[in-house]
């Protein structure tokens, strides 16, 4: 039985507790948490022990380890699970900062373990069905791509107490980056951005309230990439999610926002279908994920996307946060495009 561990004891967290126990020769051994009232949520659904550090985790001996912290804090865990031998699945964005990023990187090739940088939408079927079509030719080369990934002010103001040391850019756009490349199969060359702040620091979260990026890639496509936190929250749903693929033969939409559903009670609604529990396990992308990286932590196969993918998206969605704040163009130093002919 291989062993695992989670950091973290958040939403996400608990999701991926959850969506292990169905997995056979996996165990969560442990979670932690320096947050006692995340200690006490996640204690009401999990037997084993809940510690405040990681470092009393990893003492346990486990073979895996799950990094979801908030965004800014994935460096110090997920570089002390490499070097302990763990094979790791860190939350996106790998981490806000090049800087950090490489040291991840770096940790994870020195120690040779494997480590899913958790971009979820490689198994959302919607995105499985792009990609079918593009390599079998029937959408052409990818033009162009036009992603919105947006949030209600419910997301900053109330569900993320680490709102002001995060944005828009770094908690939602890493999903548009990730699925721009994966979907161009193109090296990103360069990236323009604006973005505006003032109204949610206005509401006493100082971040970016949104943030606007068009990303060149050397095959000639250009994404169009979206996210903002200022969405009202009367929309029927905290997200907004598009994602629009144009090649030379055919195009494709996916719009996240209409999933068959719609109910009208106090108030109208559009929730979405996923996630959902059937046979009393959940179904959603997240839970499909990491389902996927507990069996292969008993199958020892490779993780994929990787730890440098989740570099590059970390180097893309800097440069576009430097962008906003220069108004300048930014290249983007990638040797190749990591997804290139693979997951």
């Amino acid at each position: 039985m291989k062993k695992i561990g989670i950091v973290g004891c958040g939403i996400r967290g608990r999701l991926y507790q959850r969506a292990l126990a169905s997995v056979e020769g996996v165990s969560v051994a442990a979670m932690c948490d320096p947050s006692m009232g995340a200690r006490e949520k996640v204690a009401s659904q999990f037997d084993g022990p809940v510690l405040e550090r990681y470092e009393d985790l990893y003492a346990l001996g486990l073979d895996a380890a799950i990094v979801a912290t908030p965004d800014f804090a994935h460096r110090d865990a997920a570089v002390a699970g490499a070097e302990a031998g763990m094979t790791l699945m860190v939350e996106k964005p790998l981490a806000t900062s090049l800087e950090d990023a490489r040291a991840i990187q770096a940790a994870v090739r020195a120690a040779k373990v494997e480590c899913l940088v958790a971009f979820e939408n490689r198994w959302n079927p919607h995105f499985l069905r792009v990609r079918q079509a593009l390599a079998e030719g029937s959408l052409g080369p990818v033009l162009t791509m036009t992603g919105v990934l947006s949030n209600t002010y419910f997301v900053p103001l109330e569900m993320l107490p680490w709102a002001s040391s995060s944005s828009p850019g770094w908690f939602l756009m890493p999903h548009l980056v990730d699925l721009a490349l994966w979907m161009s199969d193109q090296k990103p060359v360069s990236v323009v951005a604006r973005g505006r702040r003032g109204e949610l620091a206005s509401r006493g979260v100082d971040t970016w309230d949104t943030i606007h990026a068009l990303l060149s890639f050397d095959g000639g496509a250009i994404a169009n990439l979206q996210s903002s936190w200022v969405l009202p929250d009367s929309l029927p749903r905290i997200v907004d999610f598009r994602f629009e693929t144009v090649g030379s033969l055919g195009a494709t939409v996916v719009d996240m926002n209409n999933q068959g559903l719609l109910t009208a009670t106090k108030a109208f609604a559009a929730p979405w279908v996923l996630p959902a529990e059937v046979d009393g396990e959940e179904q959603s992308m997240a839970a499909w994920m990491a389902r996927y990286f507990g069996k292969r932590v008993v199958t020892g196969e490779p993780l994929c996307p990787g730890v440098d993918q989740g570099l590059l998206v970390t180097q893309i969605v800097e440069a576009i946060h430097a962008s906003a704040l220069s108004g300048q163009a930014q290249e983007i130093t990638a040797k190749a495009n990591p997804v290139h002919g693979s997951c």
